[in-house]
């Protein structure tokens, strides 16, 4: 899982992640069953009136990649979500400055107390997930480094599957 506050660069990675991935790795961010207004079958997600149907959307995510992974095929999910929202994987946040966060955030039209709440956010997901990589930098940048963590998460999988088959 790959998780970042609105404005990090989740969805601007996503096309670099699936340039440089060498394939045996799916690629999804979390938006892409929205439609362009940001709903997902009528309901605009990102509301906080949909609040309630939060735990329902983390829980489709969760069983599409499980379904995807039966396959044998490893799935990294962009997610603005928090390991306890969706307690499957390893974690990696795709941070950036605030002031950074904010320009891009009103680039979208987004109102001032959308922008703090997305601040505050960011906030709360480094307390919970320390380790990143930069989303102020090229995105092709930024996927490079998303990538090595992955290829790393993987040999330290593999490598700890060993040492339990080890007699």
């Amino acid at each position: 899982m790959v998780t970042g506050a609105p404005g990090a660069g989740k969805t601007t990675v996503v096309p670099e992640l699936v340039r440089l991935n060498p394939g045996g790795l799916v690629v999804m961010d979390m938006d892409e069953l929205l439609d362009d207004h940001g709903r997902l079958l009528g309901i605009d997600i990102a509301s906080p009136t949909a609040a309630p149907i939060w735990p329902a959307y983390n829980a489709l995510w969760l069983r599409i990649t499980e379904l995807i992974r039966r396959s044998g095929i490893a799935v990294l999910l962009l997610t603005p979500g928090l390991p306890a929202e969706l307690p499957e994987g390893r974690w990696l946040h795709l941070d950036c400055p605030d002031d950074v966060r904010r320009k891009r955030l009103a680039v979208r039209g987004w109102r001032d107390a959308e922008i703090e709440e997305a601040l505050a956010d960011a906030a709360e997901i480094r307390k919970h997930v320390p380790r990143s990589v930069r989303g102020d930098v090229a995105p092709e940048r930024s996927a490079k480094k998303i990538l090595e963590w992955v290829r790393g998460e993987k040999l330290g999988r593999t490598l700890s599957l060993l040492g339990r088959l080890r007699p």
